[in-house]
């Protein structure tokens, strides 16, 4: 007779995990980006909070331009640009700002992780990855577009 023993999964993240930015953005939630982007348990702690840095550090430096002039005019914080623009308890600014975070961070993901098989399966997965990464920047631009109020542009391959 055979005993299978069953150990629990790993926690994903440690509870209460955040990514602190400046006072000027909003910190970022581990375990509610790892919600967002359905990781699960999949990707180590370590990795993914190196993943949302890496995201915070490119989001900001292409906002920072957009941020020096809001500053100028007088607002302290992300929250504060457009305060009566709010979804759910998250202001359209933040909401705008987390998705371009998780974006980026889905994009390092998946783009620095692909199959490390030589077989045609394990190329025409790493493919895969390499279009998903370029989807979820692409969705980060949207954004980061979004939040300086800029149009966005639509291309198709002819």
């Amino acid at each position: 007779m055979n005993d299978i023993i069953s150990t629990p999964p790993a926690p994903a993240s440690p509870d209460g995990s955040k990514v602190v930015t400046s006072d000027w953005w909003p910190e970022i939630d581990v375990n509610d980006l790892r919600d967002r982007l359905k990781l699960e348990g999949e990707i180590p702690h370590p990795r993914l909070v190196e993943a949302i840095e890496h995201a915070v550090i490119v989001t900001v430096d292409e906002l920072a331009d957009w941020q020096k002039a809001k500053k100028a005019a007088g607002f302290e914080r992300l929250e504060d640009v457009d305060p009566d623009n709010v979804l759910g308890n998250r202001t359209r600014e933040e909401v705008l700002f987390l998705s371009a975070v998780a974006a980026h961070a889905a994009a390092r993901l998946a783009a620095r992780h692909p199959d490390l098989t030589a077989t045609r399966e394990g190329s025409e997965r790493a493919d895969t990855r390499r279009s998903l990464a370029d989807s979820f920047l692409s969705d980060a631009t949207r954004a980061i577009r979004s939040i300086k109020r800029e149009p966005g542009t639509m291309s198709e391959l002819v």
